[in-house]
């Protein structure tokens, strides 16, 4: 299985729109790894994970052909995970190419997502050949070959989701946006070993446990999964979904090097724009 970050920043992306902190003007000057589109992510190059306001330009740049994506799935319903006003533009009229559209193009999701593409579609599904359905967390389910199974978490004043994909005996856990998972969220992954899981690290350096997490907290969370038999040694930790407020830490700014100074003797790594891992 392949994992391929498109964007790897929180909602304000890195450096931020708006900002000049010194964070931001380091990830200028630096460039490369420092600067981060919106959080998203591919699986094997056909299942998506969110539909940020980056997707376009993140997609262009790691190779992939949005036309092509037929499963996209939603953690929650903020805008920088959910830019469901987008998908008008496969409506024909905005895009041209030989033939019909061959598929449509199935989303999944919480209610919040349901109700924020049904608005943004205005009701119109077979206008964009487009479709929604409502999963139910804790609930399997056959989305395009794989076992996709949506697990609450604390977020965003909804039901969030963070989702367990399993395909030819693969196992991974995407972990974002939360906090530190609710009881029966982690409950229900015990004894299931993932090869990969990749935790929200929003706040950075920060000791957030709630809504997002910074490092201190998926230390936290990686050891509660190793101790319900969730990972192992062999399992693949990553932090990600990076704010520049909890990488502008007090005493150094937290670019690339440096957080992976922080993460990799605790066994993690830090994800970046276009980033893929094999598993």
């Amino acid at each position: 299985m392949e994992l391929l970050y498109l964007g790897t920043a929180a909602a304000e992306a890195i450096p931020g729109m708006f900002c000049d902190c010194r964070f931001c003007k380091t990830a200028k000057a630096l460039g490369g790894k420092e600067y981060r589109m919106r959080s998203g992510a591919v699986i094997n190059g056909e299942l998506m994970i969110d539909f940020s306001p980056d997707v376009h330009i993140s997609s262009e740049k790691a190779g992939i052909e949005l036309r092509k994506i037929k499963n996209i799935i939603f953690t929650h319903s903020h805008p920088d995970h959910c830019n469901a006003a987008d998908l008008q533009y496969r409506g024909y009229g905005y895009c041209y190419f030989d033939g019909q559209l061959d598929d449509k193009l199935h989303t999944y999701g919480n209610r919040a997502v349901e109700a924020v593409v049904t608005r943004a579609l205005k009701e119109k599904y077979d206008k964009y050949s487009v479709d929604f359905t409502y999963i139910e967390p804790y609930v399997p389910q056959d989305i395009g070959g794989y076992t996709v199974t949506p697990l609450s978490v604390f977020h965003a004043n909804e039901d969030a989701y963070i989702y367990l994909i399993e395909k030819d005996g693969k196992r991974m856990l995407y972990g974002h946006d939360t906090g530190i998972f609710i009881d029966k969220t982690f409950e229900y992954l015990a004894g299931k070993r993932c090869d990969l899981i990749s935790l929200d690290c929003t706040m950075g350096y920060q000791s957030a446990e709630t809504g997002h997490m910074g490092f201190p907290a998926n230390l936290k969370v990686k050891e509660r999964l190793m101790n319900l038999g969730a990972a192992d040694k062999r399992t693949i930790f990553v932090s990600h979904h990076f704010s520049h407020n909890g990488l502008r830490a007090p005493d150094c700014d937290l670019t690339y090097d440096k957080f992976m100074e922080m993460a990799k003797p605790h066994g993690f790594i830090m994800s970046y724009d276009g980033m893929k891992i094999e598993f």
